[in-house]
């Protein structure tokens, strides 16, 4: 395929697709101007919606420090045929995550907090040795929100939550271990930040936002998602039942306060907050530095999580793509960006489909990359004619992953809860992948010093690229997957 470069003017695109017993077909909005020339772009993301169901699909791409393209596919709402366009509001959900930290970040420009300081300085909590910047990076020992809420309010818990209902069930969380000691994925730790921020600042944590990142950046349509308000073109949500049946999502119908709602916004609005990552803006190119920095546990190793990206920083996922340094993040809500600094290029992709269920827009932008630069590209990787010994016993691991019974004596110690934590993850996107067809090895290289290991696992509609990094005795160390 080849390679894609857009100069000029930026292109925007529109296409529309309509579900017809859970799949889609292609056709026209009515009253829409007609696209502009479809390409290997489009191409790909009419095909991949099509494949994953998706309704609706929103997709930027980021360079020079400028919007270059907005494309939008499909349906913002099923039930009014509304189309998705450049004024839909999407919900965010955790790109609020790294959202969150250019906030904290800035605060720490004005001096009104620092990362190290314990987070008991800003918010009336007893968290000992717990600090800001472990609330970012999920290393404080917080469990997530839904199992603080759960624990505290018992099995049925509300619509509604005030801050202070919020904060009384956090302060009773009983900790995952000492602070610093494991990666641990938190909501509440990042509520915290954003009380922490709000304290510090003296200012509603949006009203801050607003003021001082928001409305600089020249994001002009971000709202708070409250989910009883009306806001114009905010899109519908979707996920699928047990029966495999196209369903509204109901998940961020739960009110959590003015401060934990999920923020929404357009698809330029998003991409011009990735522009401000550039370090040019708003917020410093050290803070961006800091952001994008690899956490380290108390013991020295590297924090670790099994997704779209091995390494954390702040908020923001780390890894690396054939060797070109990768920052991103998802949302639960179908929404991801990627950006590659050394490249110049930044990719975001909007969805309204649920991401546990095979939406997975974090694949769909490492293709667009990929499509528009070579040195991405692992769609046209060509599998060698001899694999590594490990590529057989890898394979096994991944069939073992896939059904969510992964051997953990295959992990190393610090891999082995986030495996745990994680050994569902594709049991809501194999009714859209399909089983596995084929397994080939890719690519050999040393990541960190550790022997790395590149395979494309081939469904029968869907295709994961994962990589492994063996430790000196053979144990998983790292594995990260796209579903491109």
């Amino acid at each position: 395929m080849g390679v894609l470069r857009y100069h000029g003017a930026m292109k925007q695109i529109h296409f529309s697709r309509a579900f017809v017993a859970l799949a889609l077909t292609t056709a026209l909005t009515l009253g829409a101007p007609s696209p502009a020339r479809a390409d290997a772009i489009d191409d790909y993301l009419v095909k991949e919606q099509a494949a994953r169901q998706i309704p609706g699909l929103a997709m930027a791409i980021v360079r020079h420090g400028r919007i270059e393209r907005i494309a939008t596919y499909g349906s913002a709402n099923l039930e009014t045929g509304t189309p998705v366009t450049q004024e839909s509001i999407f919900a965010i959900a955790s790109l609020d995550k790294a959202v969150t930290t250019t906030g904290v970040l800035k605060a720490a420009e004005l001096g009104k907090l620092t990362l190290d300081e314990p987070i008991g300085k800003h918010v009336d909590v007893s968290m000992p040795g717990v600090t800001l910047a472990m609330l970012l990076s999920h290393t404080s020992g917080l469990p997530d929100m839904d199992v603080t809420l759960a624990g505290y309010y018992g099995a049925h818990t509300f619509q509604h939550y005030t801050t202070a209902e919020l904060l009384a069930a956090v302060r009773e969380a009983v900790p995952l271990g000492p602070p610093g000691g494991q990666y641990s994925y938190s909501d509440a730790g990042l509520f915290l930040a954003q009380l922490a921020t709000q304290s510090a600042t003296g200012k509603p944590w949006f009203d801050f936002m607003q003021e001082s990142l928001f409305r600089p950046a020249g994001m002009t349509n971000v709202v708070e998602l409250d989910p009883h308000a009306i806001i114009p073109h905010r899109v519908s949500a979707y996920t699928f039942d047990a029966a495999q049946r196209l369903i509204r999502d109901d998940r961020t119908d739960v009110e959590y306060s003015e401060m934990y709602n999920d923020l929404g916004m357009t698809i330029g609005d998003f991409a011009r907050w990735l522009i401000m990552l550039d370090g040019h803006g708003p917020l410093s190119a050290a803070s961006v530095q800091r952001m994008c920095t690899q956490t380290m546990l108390n013991d020295g190793t590297p924090a670790r999580e099994v997704y779209s990206f091995s390494g954390y920083g702040l908020g923001t996922g780390l890894d690396d793509v054939l060797g070109q340094r990768m920052i991103l993040h998802t949302g639960h809500s179908g929404v991801a960006w990627v950006k590659f600094p050394a490249l110049d290029l930044g990719v975001v992709v909007f969805t309204n489909l649920e991401h546990p269920r095979g939406s997975d827009p974090a694949g769909m932008a490492l293709a667009v990359a990929g499509m528009l630069e070579p040195a991405l590209a692992l769609r046209v990787l060509v599998a060698p004619k001899i694999e590594p010994p490990p590529a057989k016993g890898l394979r096994q691991d991944y069939e073992a992953f896939l059904a969510g019974k992964p051997d953990l004596q295959r992990y190393t110690l610090h891999m082995q809860p986030t495996m745990w934590a994680n050994r569902d993850t594709f049991s809501g996107r194999l009714p859209r992948l399909g089983p596995l067809e084929s397994w080939q090895f890719l690519r050999a290289a040393q990541v960190e010093g550790e022997p790395t290991f590149l395979f494309r696992a081939t469904h029968a509609h869907g295709e994961i690229y994962l990589r492994y990094s063996l430790d000196p005795a053979g144990h998983i160390s790292r594995l990260v997957w796209w579903h491109l």
